[in-house]
């Protein structure tokens, strides 16, 4: 059985629900930052950690480490993801990426440029992800969040709350190429494959892109049945 090292920013570590459902067969190795809040300052104050967390999974022996929290990665630009990036590597010795390098990825894949979003985040975060993907390359045609700062709020999030959400984004952006869901404690699951096919379009989610990627980085394959076009066909 793959063994794969994930990094999520709540300190209780417990294994994602949607990496349990979309891969029931793979073993998920957790350990968590204890981020504070969905803020900069919560950020900055736990993206310190990662490398020491990073060598915490390599001692149980995963073969790949995810940075599961796409904020604590995107927020301070693209260059500061790729030195996270790095330290990772450096420190674990196994493949590492982030989380919002996986959501670049399966865009690519996708082939979708113009992107409405919604997200768990405030309007200072949104902001945050607007000004990476635009340096990306990425047109945010909608951005819109919950405006939570908390973790447990982000988890005790309804799945049809999202759904909503994303509905709304998506009247809003018209000649979006794609739905992204920003927020990787955000369940996703229930919802991601009924709103493609009610969309006409790939919605990509935090929690689910990050499972994907996370499980290809350790050379295993990534499909996973009904869950949407990126998971199923590997795009």
């Amino acid at each position: 059985m793959v063994k794969v090292g994930l990094i999520v920013p709540p300190l209780d570590g417990i294994v994602p629900p949607d990496a349990a459902a979309m891969y029931p067969d793979v073993a998920f190795e957790v350990a968590g930052l204890g981020v504070r809040g969905l803020t900069a300052e919560g950020y900055g104050e736990a993206v310190g950690r990662v490398e020491a967390t990073a060598r915490v999974l390599a001692s149980r022996g995963v073969s790949a480490i995810l940075l599961f929290g796409t904020s604590l990665s995107f927020f301070k630009g693209p260059a500061f993801n790729g030195e996270l990036e790095a330290a990772m590597r450096e420190a674990s010795g196994v493949p590492a990426m982030t989380l919002t390098s996986a959501m670049i990825q399966a865009l690519e894949r996708l082939r979708a440029r113009r992107i409405a979003v919604a997200t768990a985040y405030t309007a200072e975060v949104d902001a945050m992800f607007r000004r990476y993907f635009e340096a990306c390359g990425f047109e945010i045609e909608r951005i819109s969040g919950l405006g939570i700062t908390a973790l447990p709020e982000v988890e005790a999030v309804a799945p049809e709350a999202i759904a909503d959400l994303a509905r709304r984004v998506a009247a809003g952006a018209p000649d979006a190429e794609a739905v992204v869901l920003s927020c990787a404690g955000m369940r996703t699951t229930p919802v991601a494959a009924a709103l493609e096919r009610e969309l006409g379009k790939p919605v990509i989610s935090s929690a689910m892109v990050g499972s994907w990627a996370a499980v290809r980085l350790a050379g295993s394959s990534a499909i996973s049945p009904g869950m949407g076009r990126l998971y199923e066909t590997g795009a």
